[in-house]
């Protein structure tokens, strides 16, 4: 079972996250709880179902270092992401099920972020010691910046949504969140700096052959970004703000760089084609 599978719970999860953001404005709370529940259910088994699988393939085959690429992060996003789908559910549930679900929230953030970093540690070696990968894989180097922007939102997100379970402890839970994932944030800048220089290489050595893989480019991208904001306005840094713009601006030029290859692609019949 390939990467890419886990693409499919992991849009399940973000569109309940979305849904219990947007949902409130357009429908009732029931049934907004009721949607947001069924899409995290659905997402988060398909999620750990897939996982598994991907890493099964990997540990019962054979791949050559080369074949290292940073597609094998999107699993360990989507465990990443069950938490984010988790919280909102916490308010319209009772005691003893909220502080399950903010268990559950814990335990898949932590399944997610090990296997982030043993991906992590995967892709680095590969990087120093094979040749950097053709320029169609270009794009999945900028996978790495997902599980560090959800990765930075999921601790802040469960600390907000079990302050009633932290009690007393409330506070420190949320400084502990701020400062974890401030600093997984900072890897996450440094990543960006070597995505964008790795970038400017492929574009002077010839350029990228377009691909939907570009999209690449845009959600995980879009996910860093969010993190800055919320840190943002967590240290209420002017700074960061400023970095939180800068990224924003980025964001949407690569949005509408890939947006329009993707419609000249569509229009010509090639975007399938590989």
């Amino acid at each position: 079972m390939g990467a890419m599978h886990a693409t499919v719970p992991g849009g399940l999860l973000v569109l309940a996250v979305m849904t219990s953001v947007v949902g409130p404005e357009l429908f009732s709370a029931g049934v907004v709880v009721v949607v947001v529940a069924q899409l995290a259910i659905l997402g988060a088994a398909l999620g750990l179902v897939i996982s598994v699988a991907f890493a099964y393939g990997l540990f019962t085959g054979e791949h050559p270092a080369a074949a290292v690429n940073g597609g094998w992060f999107i699993p360990p996003v989507v465990t990443i992401i069950i938490p984010m789908a988790l919280t909102p559910l916490m308010p319209h549930v009772g005691a003893g099920t909220a502080r399950l679900l903010l268990a559950l929230g814990y335990a898949t953030y932590g399944m997610g972020f090990v296997l982030f970093l043993l991906t992590m540690g995967l892709l680095h070696d590969r990087l120093v010691l094979q040749p950097v990968p053709p320029a169609a894989l270009a794009p999945t180097v900028w996978i790495a910046l997902g599980p560090v922007g959800v990765g930075t939102l999921a601790p802040l997100a469960l600390a907000r949504a079990g302050q009633s379970v932290f009690g007393a402890a409330a506070p420190a839970v949320t400084l502990l969140s701020q400062l974890v994932g401030t600093a997984l944030w900072g890897f996450g800048l440094w990543w960006l700096a070597i995505a964008a220089t790795l970038l400017v290489r492929y574009v002077r050595a010839g350029g990228l052959p377009f691909h939907l893989g570009w999209w690449a480019f845009t959600f995980p991208l879009g996910a860093f970004t969010v993190a800055t904001v919320t840190l943002a306005r967590a240290w209420q840094t002017p700074a960061l703000e400023g970095v939180a713009s800068l990224l924003y601006l980025a964001l949407v030029g690569f949005w509408a760089v890939v947006a329009v290859r993707t419609a000249a692609a569509t229009r010509a019949g090639r975007i399938w084609h590989r």
